[in-house]
C-alpha cells in the first residue's frame, strides 16, 4: 500500500482517507468496516473506501460487478477533473490524488478479464499505460497476455520493445516470447525460447499447459522465478495460451517439464 499520511488533503476528505488507511490495517473485519463507514460518512466520494467496501457487499454477478466499477471509475474521473488528466499524463501514479482512480480502473480491468471480456480488459489497461508508462501497478503483464490472446502480434512486440528487460525477470514475458515466436511461424526460435522460459520460471509451464488450475487465492508477493510468481501470473498465462490450442499441443509435444 502506498501510504503517506502527510499527502492527504486537509479537512473531511483527508480525514476520510486516513480512516481508509486505518481500515486497511485494522485488526478485525468489524473494525475495518467501522472505519470504512466513517470514511464514507466524511467523504461519500472516497473511491478507495468504496473499492474496499465492495468486499463486504460483493455484486451478485459479473455484469453487476463491472457496472458498479464502471460507475466508480466515472465518479473518480469526474472528481479528478480534466485539468488533472492533462497535467498528470505520463506520470499519473506519481500524484497521490490520482491513485484512487488508477486503483479503481485496475479493478475494472480485472473484473473484465475474469468475465472473459479480454478485448475490453485490454483497452482499459492500454489506456492506463498511456497515462502512466512507468506502470507502477504492473499492468503490462495482463496487457501482453491479452494482446497474444487476441492475436495482436504487433502490439505484443511493441511491449517487448518497450520493456526489454522483462524476459529475464517475469514469467509472462518469458512464456509470451515462446508463444509469439510459435505464432509467427518460427518453431525453431520458439523452441529456443522455451529453454529460456523454463530457466526463468519452470513452474509456469504446468499452468501454460493446463496441468494445474489457476489458484483462487494467489500469493500476495513473489520473487522472480519462484512458484509464487507462477501462481500470481497463472491466469494471464492461460489467457494467452488457451486462445491458441495448436501452440499448447506443440509445447506438449516437446516433452515439457511438469
Amino acid at each position: 500500500m502506498e501510504r503517506s499520511r502527510r499527502k492527504v488533503p486537509p479537512g473531511d476528505i483527508g480525514e476520510s482517507q486516513e480512516c481508509y488507511y486505518d481500515a486497511m490495517e485494522a485488526g478485525s473485519e468489524i473494525e475495518a468496516y467501522r472505519l470504512l463507514s466513517r470514511a464514507l460518512e466524511l467523504d461519500p466520494g472516497n473511491t478507495d473506501a468504496w473499492l474496499l467496501m465492495l468486499s463486504y457487499y460483493p455484486p451478485q454477478s459479473a455484469d453487476e460487478e463491472i457496472e458498479t466499477l464502471r460507475k466508480l471509475v466515472a465518479t473518480a474521473e469526474e472528481r479528478l477533473g480534466e485539468k488533472a488528466f492533462k497535467e498528470f499524463a505520463g506520470h499519473f501514479w506519481g500524484f497521490h490524488e490520482s491513485r484512487p482512480y488508477m486503483r479503481a480502473r485496475a479493478a475494472l480491468a480485472d473484473a473484465l478479464h475474469r468475465a472473459g471480456r479480454v478485448e475490453s480488459a485490454s483497452a482499459e489497461v492500454a489506456a492506463m499505460l498511456e497515462l502512466n508508462p512507468g506502470d507502477n501497478q504492473g499492468l503490462r503483464y495482463r496487457l501482453l497476455a491479452c494482446h497474444l490472446a487476441l492475436g495482436k502480434m504487433g502490439d505484443a512486440r511493441k511491449l517487448f520493445d518497450r520493456y526489454p528487460d522483462e524476459f529475464d525477470f517475469n514469467t509472462v514475458f518469458a512464456w509470451a516470447k515462446v508463444l509469439e515466436r510459435f505464432l509467427a511461424g518460427n518453431p525453431e526460435e520458439a523452441a529456443q525460447a522455451v529453454a529460456s522460459a523454463q530457466k526463468q520460471n519452470p513452474a509456469s509451464q504446468a499452468y501454460v499447459l493446463g496441468h494445474r488450475k489457476v489458484p483462487k487465492n494467489p500469493p500476495d508477493s513473489y520473487s522472480p522465478g519462484s512458484k509464487e510468481e507462477a501462481m500470481c501470473f497463472a491466469a494471464d498465462l492461460q489467457t494467452a495460451w488457451n486462445a491458441h490450442p495448436s501452440a499448447k499441443k506443440w509445447l506438449a509435444s516437446l516433452n515439457p517439464k511438469k
